[in-house]
């Protein structure tokens, strides 16, 4: 569960980050939370999340995950603390409800704001201290960025996602 915990600390599994003109571009309500309509098409882009991953940042400690698809809809996320994956630290999903994509990592959630073939874009909802920007670079390759904090006193995390051959 430590491993699970530093990983919320940081503010999400991934060094690039999605460029600052899609985030403001980004459709949320009054309330900062988002309101672009997804479709199942949309979620089929993050096809790319399949598989078994290894997760290293700067000054961070490096965690593993395995994402499965279990439904159009769904995706099953498990979180471990060794490269063989073989202690689980925790669980998340990802999963498309009435036009939103969610993202859930133990007490947190987060909703997507922008979803292509390149990645993905999500703000905290509940429980969640910081936004994720997910990068896409190549089937066995992406990035998950963390920001947390305000303008000027902004920590930024890059986990250099690699796929994992456990």
């Amino acid at each position: 569960m430590a491993a699970c915990r530093t990983f919320i600390g940081f503010g999400l599994a991934a060094a690039a980050v999605m460029a600052s003109p899609r985030r403001s571009a980004a459709q949320t309500s009054a309330r900062g939370q988002p309101t672009t309509a997804f479709a199942v098409a949309d979620f089929a882009k993050l096809r790319w999340l399949e598989g078994a991953w290894a997760g290293k940042a700067t000054g961070a400690r490096d965690f593993f995950e395995r994402c499965h698809f279990v439904s159009d809809t769904s995706i099953e996320i498990t979180y471990y603390t060794d490269s063989t994956f073989a202690h689980e630290a925790g669980s998340g999903r990802l999963y498309l409800s009435v036009g939103r994509i969610f993202h859930t990592m133990g007490p947190g959630r987060w909703g997507a704001t922008h979803v292509d073939d390149d990645g993905a874009y999500f703000v905290p909802q509940e429980n969640a201290p910081n936004s994720l920007a997910w990068s896409h670079r190549s089937n066995d390759e992406w990035t998950a960025t963390l920001r947390a904090g305000f303008v000027g006193r902004e920590r930024v995390t890059v986990y250099h996602m690699r796929r994992a051959r456990p």
